[in-house]
């Protein structure tokens, strides 16, 4: 049996329905027997998960693999589960809420073949439950790993799972997400990896990241997740100046607080979009409060 090139790993929690739509994103692309191998780790409580996988690909040709965790995982450990039963050369983590667009695989594939980096991130569309589109996301060109920090230090959402791709000899060489950070340790590896391979963006809109209240993100925003970044932060010095450090956090804070802030908004729920932006009042969050006051009163 052939190496695939790309391993398309999905963890799957308790999310048949958009398991079902992100696997068949996959298989339904004429590149998906080829050149990938999908992996799905299932942290799921039910048996749903299971079923789908088994209807959806009993006759698929392609590689795949499915494994289902007795004990659950949890978010992070499910996540590195996944990455450590890929064969392929290159990683994308497509969580179940997720989904490919048609003909991605290809532009991915061209790019990986392309380029001798082992970071790459592609164009995506943010959109809601039901599919409607709430923003593009994307970026051109190699960012060198100094531009690559300062870029995803100061946007909290530069990076979207489903668009980034990895070698699996970066993950080798910087290992894998750390399980006692929670929700953050994305970020946290994306600090790891930038800082040593930089990235390089293609503008190709390859996929879709959804929000939506069932998101495992959603209770993110709190005060545990602000130290958690702040200590993020701190790795970063090594290689940021103070300066550019204070900088990237001005901006990552705002955009943090007021992100999630604005989702609970959306959704009517005033007491929990109030809760948010007193995280601007945390002692430790002083330093960037500078230009917050129209967003405190108004959540005051």
């Amino acid at each position: 049996m052939n190496l695939p090139l790309v391993s398309i790993c999905i963890p799957a929690y308790n999310r048949p329905i958009w398991l079902k739509r992100a696997i068949l994103s996959v298989i339904d692309q004429q590149q998906a027997s080829q050149e990938i191998e999908l992996i799905i780790s299932d942290d799921s409580t039910d048996l749903q998960s299971q079923q789908v996988v088994n209807n959806i690909l009993s006759n698929w040709p392609g590689q795949w693999q499915y494994f289902r965790n007795i004990n659950n995982l949890g978010m992070s450990q499910n996540w590195n589960q996944a990455i450590k039963l890929a064969n392929g050369s290159y990683i994308l983590l497509l969580h179940d809420d997720d989904f490919l667009y048609p003909n991605s695989l290809q532009a991915i594939i061209s790019n990986l073949k392309s380029q001798t980096n082992l970071v790459f991130l592609f164009g995506v569309k943010v959109v809601n439950e039901h599919e409607q589109i709430l923003k593009f996301q994307r970026s051109r060109g190699y960012l060198p790993p100094k531009m690559a920090l300062i870029k995803v230090l100061s946007n909290s959402s530069f990076v979207r799972f489903p668009a980034i791709v990895v070698a699996k000899s970066a993950f080798e060489t910087v290992g894998l997400f750390k399980e006692n950070l929670a929700e953050p340790a994305d970020l946290e590896m994306w600090v790891r990896l930038f800082s040593k391979y930089g990235v390089f963006c293609s503008d190709q809109i390859t996929c879709a990241y959804t929000v939506h209240s069932q998101a495992l993100t959603m209770g993110i925003f709190k005060e545990k997740t602000i130290d958690t970044i702040l200590s993020i932060f701190e790795q970063a010095s090594a290689y940021l100046s103070p300066e550019q450090l204070a900088q990237c956090q001005k901006r990552f804070f705002h955009q943090f607080i007021l992100a999630g802030a604005f989702r609970m908004l959306r959704r009517g729920q005033i007491k929990q979009f109030r809760e948010i932006l007193q995280l601007f009042e945390l002692a430790q969050l002083q330093h960037i409060k500078s230009n917050c006051f129209f967003w405190i009163r108004l959540g005051g």
